[in-house]
């Protein structure tokens, strides 16, 4: 625990483990059912079709021979329609590899045989039931057109941009190879037998045939990567293209999950065609995109002459990385933050890790509001918070530079190798207020939000990830559209941008300062309202995108017209690259600038936990977090509320202790739990609490914080994630043990969301903002208002593991639960706090009784 505080944040305890009980999954669609009351008509249609694909194919293969273009290896590409209940890895008994899984029962698939030896078999003995295991072929519904595989796989900005793209026309793509072959479900380990030790277990021969197996799996899996890999340079080297070097040394220009890979390539128009007509393994392509972080100036304001000490941070302080365009790290307010040592340039043609972005540099400001979120201090002492490692990434245009371009994904993994793996102090936190121009995709999770994704699996950091901004030109259109705030936030291009999708990632939004209004202009937001420009939710997958927002300033809007414009009083103040200007000013917006602030949270909530897990202070800042605006005719309904602005506007007292009316239970250290493994944590319920006479109204929520490993080729958070988890938690009257027996022995799902009623819910249909669901999200989050006399004895709360792609690969996790007296009318801190204290003293006496 932290250094002794009276109301610090209390442990949660850990009372039991085990098995949970989780009914089956939904029923097979009609269509299945109905394929197989007509068998004959159905399987002539399979193979029908497959027959017509071969005779294309075949001829298409003859005329690339002709042209002598790059053989074909990799099979025939098809996009099938099958039964979306299904799980997907039957039709690899049926011959064919899986490349993507999409939404709604579509499926990229590639066949090796272009005979389709092996589905005409199958589809024959489904024809003639020779057998109760014959019917896979009922649960295929359609082959589609290459044109709606284009579509699946094209990003918007490439199908946009598909007509008018010439043969000769050389072009920049981030593409996406699938790798995962014909490697079934990978099995779960053999329990181990109860009495039997660590040694005799891994020695026994069901282990052992398991492990085979498991091994030979993922030896596939590294052995198909690097053939496709070879196969694909192969490919496009026959067209003049080339991978974008990475100039990172020890990383290739790949970036690498358990069953595909992504790279970002210079090629002509006509390599681009023959990839996407004929090369089956790509499941994702689309055209480089612009990054969005130019800063909006307004009228610089004098040069500042403040009387001010400024203190360095104290020697075991955090240690924060800023990903950005660099810092002017001889900058009087920032110097005693810097760790110049550790300072890296990754532009072309310089070393320099200077912000040499014009009108007050970007990564400069950025840096400035980790060490002075709120205001720059104009006289006295200021100690500051926290070190700065400086990572230049941008040139003086705020774009990747080197060559023409650079893999985003690499400069993440180089980030966290150089600042974490191989640093003596780490850094647990990096700022990344980078982001595309344009809203993100949501048919896959992008290369980029993958390794950010998979670096928070691996390592034990977080990244605070801005959520990007909406062009000011953009909202000129959309108001000259007739299209008003906050209406215009809806549209599908408002939407948060690449990569703030990144599950992992702590994405943040934008609120505004304040309210101004002039004779001539106003400020379109109000305070704490969203900021005209921010992006918002939801993140892929329906998951909650903003996590939090903090403020980041506002549009000024013409009362006639629609101009846009800055004042001083709607912007954040903010350090300047000098001297050619002010120290500081208040001269741009933009949420490049509210994330640092949250960074700055994070920061200081490592002070008081730097053992902890990152997890952790994610969970802190959430569960800290309020919604800074309600629902009504403004901003729509509750579901709306949560698009715009997530889990709300966070709080550092909140996240970093209680008070008499506020008690927060934490997992101090990381829990590991496996598909199939449920673990129930207490937090005991004092008797004048509860009593029944008694009516406190309580705040109660819940956060739910884990990371688990990714791939990229399936298009499901389950299908993601190599385990997934949920948590449920006791009913209104139940007691400990009911709810373990609940939990473990019937079911824990409960047709009324635990009798409570849940801002979330754990389905979509549940809880007040309808659409969403808390299941869906690594940051699970959720709250209640409740009567105190509708507790029991204790609040349980259960983590459970889900099934994902691999159940041998554990997610890792941290919990927060909060009881908070909205009223003030019953102090509930120290009585919690007591039984805490009991309770971990007879769980630690039972465990000493066991041994």
């Amino acid at each position: 625990m932290p250094a002794k505080d009276k109301f610090q944040h209390l442990p949660l305890p850990f009372i039991a483990q085990g098995k949970p009980f989780i009914r089956g999954m939904g029923q097979p669609d009609p269509r299945t059912n109905e394929n197989k009351e007509n068998r004959s008509s159905h399987g002539a249609a399979i193979k029908r079709k497959a027959s017509q694909i071969s005779y294309f194919w075949k001829e298409r293969q003859q005329e690339r021979l002709e042209e002598e273009l790059p053989e074909i290896r990799t099979g025939i590409p098809i996009l099938l329609e099958i039964d979306p209940s299904q799980d997907i890895e039957f039709l690899k008994n049926l011959g064919f590899e899986v490349i993507s899984e999409l939404e709604n029962g579509y499926v990229i698939v590639s066949n090796g045989d272009d005979e389709f030896a092996v589905l005409n078999k199958k589809v024959n003995d489904f024809i003639n039931e020779v057998s109760k295991n014959c019917n896979t072929p009922a649960r295929i519904y359609a082959f589609h057109e290459d044109k709606e595989r284009f579509e699946k796989i094209c990003g918007k900005r490439l199908l946009d941009s598909l007509d008018k793209i010439l043969e000769e026309d050389i072009c920049l793509y981030d593409v996406s190879i699938s790798c995962s072959g014909n490697v079934f479900q990978l099995e779960r380990a053999p329990q181990q037998l109860e009495g039997q030790t660590e040694k005799e277990y891994q020695e026994s021969r069901i282990y052992k045939n398991w492990l085979k197996k498991y091994e030979a799996a993922y030896d596939e899996w590294d052995e198909l990567i690097y053939t496709r890999q070879e196969d694909f340079m192969r490919f496009i080297d026959a067209y003049g293209g080339n991978l974008v070097d990475s100039f990172i040394e020890g990383i290739a220009g790949i970036s690498a999950f358990p069953d595909s890979f992504s790279t970002r390539i210079s090629i002509n128009g006509k390599c681009l065609k023959d990839l996407l007509y004929n090369y089956s393994p790509i499941y994702e392509i689309e055209l480089v995109g612009e990054l969005d972080i130019v800063s909006n100036q307004g009228a610089p304001l004098p040069v500042n002459n403040d009387d001010i000490q400024i203190i360095p941070p104290d020697e075991d302080a955090p240690i924060v990385t800023v990903i950005d365009s660099g810092i002017q790290e001889s900058h009087r307010y920032i110097e005693p933050a810097i760790l110049a040592e550790d300072s890296l340039c990754f532009v072309a043609g310089t070393d320099s890790v200077a912000d040499e972005v014009d009108n007050g540099g970007h990564g400069t400001r950025v840096a400035g509001a980790i060490l002075y979120p709120v205001e720059i201090p104009k006289t006295g002492e200021y100690q500051l918070p926290c070190f700065i490692r400086n990572m230049r990434v941008l040139n003086e245009d705020n774009v990747h530079s080197f060559k023409t371009n650079i893999f985003p994904p690499l400069l993440i993994k180089k980030a966290v190798d150089k600042y974490y793996l191989e640093a003596k102090k780490k850094s647990k936190i990096f700022n990344h207020s980078i982001a595309e121009i344009g809203a993100c995709e949501i048919k896959h999770m992008s290369p980029w939000a993958s390794e950010i994704d998979m670096q928070s699996y691996e390592n034990d950091i977080l990244f605070i990830q801005a959520a990007g901004n909406i062009p000011h030109m953009n909202i000129r259109q959309f108001l000259d559209e007739g299209i008003e705030y906050p209406k215009y936030f809806f549209d599908d291009r408002s939407r948060i941008a690449n990569p703030a999708q990144s599950l992992q990632a702590l994405t943040v939004g934008a609120i505004s300062l304040v309210s101004y209004e002039d004779e001539d202009q106003q400020s379109i937001a109000n305070i704490n309202e969203p900021s005209a420009f921010t992006r918002i939710g939801s993140g892929i997958w329906n998951s909650v995108k903003p996590d939090v927002v903090e403020w980041g300033g506002d549009w000024i809007k013409s009362k006639e017209g629609n101009r846009l414009s800055l004042v001083p009083e709607v912007c954040p103040e903010l350090l300047r690259t000098s001297p050619e200007g002010p120290a500081y000013d208040r001269d741009t917006i933009g949420t490049s600038f509210s994330t640092p602030k949250v960074s700055f949270m994070a920061a200081e909530i490592q002070k008081l936990f730097p053992k902890s897990p990152a997890l952790l202070y994610r969970a802190l800042i959430a569960q800290s977090a309020e919604l800074p605006i309600s629902n009504g005719r403004k901003f729509g309904d509750v579901k709306d509320i949560v698009r715009l602005v997530g889990y709300g506007f966070p709080n550092l007292v909140k996240a970093t202790r209680n008070d008499e009316y506020r008690v927060t239970l934490i997992t101090e250290e990381l829990f590991e739990i496996y598909e199939g493994q449920a673990h129930i944590f207490k937090v005991p319920i004092p008797k004048e609490l509860a009593e029944i006479g008694d009516d406190y109204k309580i705040k109660l929520s819940v956060t739910l914080s884990y990371a688990a490993k990714p791939r990229n080729t399936r298009r499901t958070h389950s299908r993601y994630l190599s385990t997934w988890l949920d948590w449920r938690c006791s009913k209104k009257g139940e007691d400990s043990q009911a709810f373990s027996k609940r939990i473990f022995e019937t079911d824990a799902t409960v047709d009324d969301d635990g009798n409570f009623e849940w801002f979330i819910g754990e389905r979509r249909d549940w809880g007040r903002a309808k659409d969403f669901t808390r299941s869906f999200n690594t940051l699970q989050k959720d709250w209640a208002i409740i009567r105190s006399n509708e507790l029991t004895e204790a609040f349980c709360v259960a983590v459970r593991g889900r099934k994902g792609w691999d159940s041998n690969i554990p997610a890792k996790y941290v919990l927060v639960v909060t009881f908070e007296a909205i009223e003030e009318d019953i102090e509930i801190y120290e009585p919690i706090r007591n039984l805490i204290e009991i309770e971990l003293q007879q769980i630690e006496e039972e465990i000493r009784l066991n041994n």
